[in-house]
């Protein structure tokens, strides 16, 4: 755990005690931290922890990391839940941080989420929900580049068995890219029934608007990912803003039956979608001359998920069993016309001049998806003495896939029922430290189709980790070594960067250092660092290199609190990341987006428990750096230094 846990972890929303256990390499950052750490995206969250790496974000309307050298689709991103729910299936906005109430980093095969099993490991934020004591927050935020932000938190009880909160956030930004401003928001609202001491029902509803203009960032220039002007804008402003709508509704329950034993279960269902037009570069002419090709999306998403779970103990074997399937219908509408020599549709790379005339567009891609998907599951934690816990777990899946290509009328299906297994035991060699070493084997279905319109297989995989944790009043250290590899992972087609293509094979391997101290009532460093190795082996790749993951990373962040006893004083904090060298393409240019470190600081005064100021700044010595790149052409550059100021009003 990563930070100060303020509240009962809700087992419905959160990894079990079995991930808790047996996968040592996980952390929790709590919400303290995510605030210290000034974790306005889902990206500054995850920095916090080893083996993460930023991927291409699709233009600024996607959520993508890697984990352990393991990338999610260059389209649909790195999957992750929220609150036990796939949260992107198909796609999902953003994620504004006024919600979470925690973020969780389950690792290797052990860090399973209600059956799923992903050797590399899963994401899961734990929304805010309802407390029956009565509090209220307000945040106001003013930064650089004209960002204003506002956050409202107010939660209480309404009779003496149901609470209800709610969680307000919006922003507005004229961002730091030449004419791409931001304005998202978020609505929501969430209650807790407790009819009894045994039975609890809670409602969780989000609600999110983001509105964007759609930016494929900068061009390499002579091979210099940040040979570019990084404010420059190679779109059109007349196209206007690309419009994110997605709505998230789950009602989840959890009865104890008494003896140990308690069900668990819920629904959820989320719709969105993603319209809007975009002016993107499709070719570089002597190094200063973009070719642009003009697009337009059309993209709506329905997903609706159930599941539940029965646990309990016989004797030293702690057991759960669970059931969970999804409908998704996914419907993915484009245009585009691409420039020629006849009309290029260019502009400066240098001195981008804008207005250009746009061709007219033509039917590109128009599928429909639709999964039906049912998994049973069961795992058994055995406690075979003081010192030796196994456990094991299987999953059945039967799944159907269908894709409709409406252009042409033809139609792919997939169908299967694969069993995975995964195994693990923890050895306590002493109270404060511990062996542990997990294996597993995983599936995921893959969206879309290649450039020949058919569909893709399945992705499985299959690893393990061995790793070595101490806890010590104060000190938590962990050490884990990992060996991954995974076929048919999806990634941007060497041939033709506008499709997908499958790896025929990627393996993962290398080592992670995860540890938080506690220095004293005042001081909290948390450290991490990652040596990750990520090769593919398919020929028809031109390179083996993984996009944009780094062989060494690592994050240093110190929290400093010097507060009396009413809670008035001084807080200090502060770190450092350093992401390594990386591939920036899969194209055979040899593409290397350059390792930098950027620095943040933040001071801030309690001048009572109800009321904060904070300034802050991020990227503290304006490091030129590429946070990431789908190929040479779409390289989205790091963000300059960025100063906030705030205001916390508690009641």
């Amino acid at each position: 755990m990563l930070g100060t846990r303020q509240s009962r972890a809700d087992p419905v929303l959160s990894s079990g005690p079995v991930t808790e256990a047996m996968s040592q390499s996980s952390r929790s950052i709590e919400r303290d931290l995510l605030t210290a750490a000034g974790a306005y995206r889902l990206a500054d969250a995850l920095e916090l922890v080893s083996g993460v790496s930023n991927q291409n974000n699709r233009g600024g309307f996607l959520d993508n990391f890697a984990i352990r050298g393991f990338l999610g689709t260059p389209d649909g991103g790195a999957e992750y839940y929220v609150d036990g729910f796939l949260a992107n299936r198909g796609m999902g906005p953003p994620r504004d941080p006024a919600t979470a109430e925690r973020i969780e980093l389950l690792k290797g095969p052990s860090g399973a989420l209600f059956g799923d099993i992903d050797p590399a490991g899963r994401v899961n934020i734990v929304s805010k929900t309802p407390a029956f004591t009565p509090a209220a927050s307000a945040v106001f935020t003013y930064g650089s580049f004209d960002t204003a932000r506002a956050e409202i938190d107010v939660t209480g009880p309404i009779t003496g068995n149901l609470a209800a909160r709610l969680v307000v956030a919006g922003e507005n930004s004229d961002g730091w890219r030449d004419h791409v401003s931001l304005r998202r928001r978020v609505v929501a609202p969430s209650l807790t029934w407790r009819p009894s001491d045994a039975v609890s029902l809670t409602y969780v509803g989000e609600i999110t608007r983001f509105d964007a203009p759609f930016d494929r960032g900068v061009p390499a220039i002579h091979g210099d990912a940040n040979g570019a002007p990084r404010s420059a804008f190679y779109g059109e402003p007349d196209d206007g803003v690309t419009l994110f709508r997605n709505e998230r509704h789950q009602l989840t329950a959890l009865a104890e039956l008494g003896g140990d034993w308690s069900i668990n279960g819920g629904i959820a269902w989320r719709t969105g979608s993603l319209k809007g037009f975009s002016s993107d570069q499709s070719r570089l002419i002597d190094n200063r001359t973009l070719w642009r090709q003009r697009r337009s999306r059309d993209f709506v998403v329905d997903d609706l998920s159930a599941r539940m779970e029965i646990a309990g103990t016989i004797g030293a074997h702690r057991i759960s069993v669970g059931a969970k399937g999804y409908l998704l219908d996914y419907a993915e509408r484009w245009m585009r016309r691409n420039p020629s020599a006849d009309n290029p549709y260019a502009i400066d790379v240098f001195d981008p001049v804008y207005g250009g005339q746009p061709p007219e567009l033509l039917p590109f891609t128009n599928n429909q998806e639709n999964r039906w998907s049912g998994t049973l599951y069961a795992q058994d934690m055995w406690d075979v003495t003081e010192r030796l816990t196994l456990v094991g777990g299987l999953r059945f899946d039967a799944y159907r896939q269908r894709i409709i290509n409406n252009r042409t009328g033809e139609t792919g299906r997939a169908i299967g029922e694969p069993l995975n297994f995964r195994l693990g035991a923890r050895y306590q060699i002493s109270p404060a430290i511990a062996l542990h070493g997990n294996w597993g084997e995983s599936f995921l279905l893959n969206s879309g189709t290649d450039s020949a319109g058919q569909g893709f297989a399945p992705e499985r995989g299959k690893g393990y980790e061995l790793g070595l944790s101490g806890a010590w009043p104060g000190v938590d250290v962990a050490v884990t070594w990992f060996d991954i590899r995974k076929a048919g992972i999806l990634t941007n087609d060497p041939a033709d960067p506008n499709f997908l293509a499958p790896i025929g094979s990627l393996k993962s391997r290398g080592v992670e250092v995860d540890a938080a101290l506690k220095l004293g009532s005042r001081w909290q460093i948390v450290g991490n660092y990652a040596w990750n190795d990520a090769r593919t082996d398919d020929a028809s790749f031109a390179t083996a290199q993984v996009l944009n993951v780094p062989e060494h990373a690592g994050t240093l962040f110190l929290l400093g609190r010097f507060l009396d006893a009413e809670g008035r004083g001084l807080s200090l904090s502060g770190g450092v990341s350093y992401i390594g060298d990386r591939a920036g393409a899969i194209d055979g240019s040899g593409l290397i987006l350059p390792g930098y470190a950027k620095a943040k600081a933040a001071v801030e005064y309690a001048f009572s428990p109800r009321f904060t100021l904070r300034a802050e700044a991020d990227n503290l010595f304006d490091a030129r750096y590429a946070q990431s790149s789908y190929s040479p052409l779409w390289i989205f550059p790091g963000q300059p230094r960025m100063v906030r100021v705030s205001a916390r009003i508690s009641l």
